[in-house]
């Protein structure tokens, strides 16, 4: 009888070890400090199941158990609703008022209005940009941001600074280049508009690029994938809200 009150006891600990570091990476991940963010949980996770074992110790088993089915459902329901609400599909975001909105010499509609991350040019880029500002919607699954830049070299193609710019966002996914299957929507010496696909563990997903050049203005906007992709019904009503400046 005494280990079996052992386990019971043990599992107000062992419960919110587990559980709360999933809560903590659903609520507060940004894709970079997942690690740090479920540690953070787990040590909260134990320190409130030490409390909670504090306070009933000395009550029944039966009580304990009822006490412990609480503790995991609840979280469980929790978990359910955040990921449900989470997830707006693209057919629902397609349905809805999208937003104008113009940086630089681009207009385009997105559900979401995207805006200014602080940033500065990289030591390694500065000798190709004077100036570049990052817009996005800060999204944790898919992300769509605007480079607002200008280059100090003329002589530069697009389709091979698109590609440069595809191939850097794309190492972040651990993902190679030679990796996508590209459908080009556009291509000429101004402007440069495709959607991508590749594997991202181990689901095809879909991602979106567009690019545009006017006099020393290099700007650019895309739908990333970070965990999920955009469906080609979406990428194609992004696309067909796009005006550049001509």
């Amino acid at each position: 009888m005494k280990s079996k009150e052992d386990v019971i006891n043990w599992m107000f600990i062992f419960l919110p070890v587990i559980i709360f570091p999933i809560l903590f990476k659903e609520l507060f991940s940004d894709g970079k400090s997942d690690i740090l963010i479920s540690a953070t949980g787990g040590m909260i996770g134990g320190m409130v199941g030490f409390g909670i074992q504090s306070l009933i110790i000395k009550k029944s088993n039966i009580f304990k158990i009822i006490s412990l089915t609480i503790m995991f459902t609840v979280p469980l329901l929790s978990l359910i609703v955040i990921h449900n609400n989470s997830k707006i599909s693209d057919k629902e975001l397609l349905e809805g008022d999208w937003i104008a909105q113009k940086i630089g010499n681009i207009e385009f509609h997105n559900p979401d209005k995207l805006n200014f991350q602080p940033n500065e040019i990289p030591e390694s880029v500065k000798w190709f940009y004077s100036k570049m500002n990052i817009y996005s919607d800060e999204g944790k699954e898919r992300i769509t941001y605007f480079l607002e830049t200008k280059i100090l070299i003329d002589t530069v193609l697009i389709e091979n600074t698109y590609s440069g710019a595809l191939e850097g966002m794309l190492k972040n996914l651990n993902v190679k280049i030679e990796d996508i299957e590209l459908e080009v929507f556009i291509a000429d010496e101004e402007e440069i508009s495709a959607m991508f696909t590749f594997n991202l563990n181990k689901e095809v997903v879909n991602g979106y690029g567009y690019m545009y050049k006017k006099d020393e203005a290099l700007e650019s906007i895309w739908l990333m994938p970070l965990k999920r992709g955009f469906t080609t019904d979406y990428i194609d009503e992004f696309d067909a809200g796009i005006f550049p400046d001509y």
